[in-house]
């Protein structure tokens, strides 16, 4: 699954707002979910706030048992999304995982299963 919002200062073009959208969603599927795509939910929403002082914040809800290299993975190609499309450095970025069991997760008025690596 994951759902993951990306916070954005007020006044973002929403064509900018789009390109991260779609980019991010093709990094969930390099990095941190390979297997999946129907679950893969990505928005990003414009905020109050400044590049480095409170934007951007990525949010990142999902099922447990991703490992740290595939987190970090996915923190950096996000990294690199928004430098390419805004010019933010990495050092402005906060990410923040909330990881919470598959039965608090539904699709459908059903719980989704637990998550299992691509390669199993």
């Amino acid at each position: 699954m994951p759902v993951i919002r990306v916070e954005v200062p007020a006044g973002t073009p929403t064509d900018t707002q789009e390109t991260i959208r779609i980019a991010v969603k093709a990094a969930v599927l390099r990095t941190l979910a390979p297997k999946q795509t129907k679950y893969d939910y990505v928005a990003v929403r414009e905020v109050t706030a400044k590049i480095g002082d409170g934007v951007p914040l990525v949010e990142i809800d999902l099922r447990p048992g991703r490992e740290p290299e595939r987190k970090k993975a996915l923190v950096d190609a996000i990294a690199e999304i928004l430098n390419d499309t805004m010019g933010v450095d990495a050092a402005d970025i906060y990410a923040v995982f909330r990881e919470n069991p598959a039965e608090n997760h539904y699709c459908g008025g059903t719980p989704l299963p637990p998550w299992v690596p691509a390669d199993t």
